[in-house]
């Protein structure tokens, strides 16, 4: 479908629509905390500041650990102000037109919301772990399942584990704690294997994934045992969007052309063409000139 599609066009015109009446009421509230409410040792809260919500996931018993999981700008609920969000969009190069997308780590519900928006006629199965943060996403943030956007609340395990073999086309995973840390569940051989058995052929992996210490090469290694082509996206924070596929890497040349052409469909009201030159393809030690191979640590 082009982006000059009428019947395309009008559902869009109607969804926007909705979706700002659905935060009418935050656009008119004042500069407050809008929701509160505890959860596993943690307080889930919502913020608005200057046309702008937030929505926090703090710990309760240790200092300087609160995390912004979601920001809104109610003058533009379907941009995505947060630059991971952003690259994890450039899924779309490889998957330009998902019948079935697996999105977990929901948040606000913006990656969601603008993927149901734009992708007018996937279908988005969407799972979140803290009943809280549903209730936030809801009823501050807009997000509005549908007869095409479903919402499970439970573990992305075992969500993946009931889904029937190769039932996605994309997996987006975005899973984090305050602390920037995803589950050690999330992040092992055994995991990855279970998602790359949930995609359909070609189709992809893309998780956000915290870039600091030793941990991210680690977790790259594992990714790259379930998915031979993997690339990485480095966003404007402390985090880095991974993209693994069973599919054949990419020319620089064609991933711009493909990114262009998604945009082009699309009109996205943020910079994607951009993230494409922040793309790197992750290779294998074995196939990496002697160069680039990290130095041996030296004996203790």
């Amino acid at each position: 479908m082009n982006n000059f599609d009428p019947e395309k066009r009008a559902w869009q015109e109607s969804n926007r629509a909705a979706l700002l009446a659905r935060l009418d009421f935050a656009l008119n509230a004042a500069e407050d905390t809008l929701f509160t409410e505890e959860w596993s040792g943690h307080f889930v809260a919502v913020t608005k500041e200057e046309e702008t919500l937030r929505l926090w996931l703090i710990d309760q018993n240790a200092n300087d650990t609160d995390w912004v999981q979601s920001i809104l700008r109610l003058s533009d609920p379907l941009t995505l102000p947060m630059s991971y969000t952003q690259a994890m969009m450039l899924a779309l190069i490889w998957q330009p037109q998902p019948e079935r997308i697996f999105v977990t780590g929901l948040g606000g519900g913006g990656l969601a919301t603008v993927l149901h928006h734009h992708l007018w006629q996937s279908r988005i199965d969407c799972v979140e772990l803290s009943p809280p943060v549903v209730a936030a996403a809801i009823g501050c943030f807009g997000f509005a399942p549908d007869d095409r956007m479903t919402l499970t609340t439970g573990d992305a395990l075992e969500a993946l584990k009931e889904a029937r073999p190769r039932s996605y086309d994309i997996l987006f995973l975005d899973l984090f704690f305050d602390n920037g840390e995803t589950p050690e569940h999330l992040v092992t051989d055994d995991f990855f294997r279970l998602c790359q058995s949930r995609l359909r052929p070609g189709g992809l992996l893309t998780m956000n994934l915290g870039a600091k210490g030793p941990e991210f090469a680690q977790r790259l290694e594992t990714i790259g045992a379930s998915f031979p082509t993997v690339y990485t996206c480095r966003g404007h924070g402390s985090t880095q969007v991974v993209f693994a596929s069973e599919r054949p890497p990419i020319s620089s040349f064609a991933l711009t052309q493909q990114a262009i052409a998604v945009q082009q469909a699309h009109n996205f009201t943020f910079p994607y063409v951009t993230w494409v030159s922040r793309l790197i393809q992750q290779r294998p030690d074995s196939e990496r000139p002697d160069s680039e191979r990290p130095a041996p640590e030296s004996a203790q």
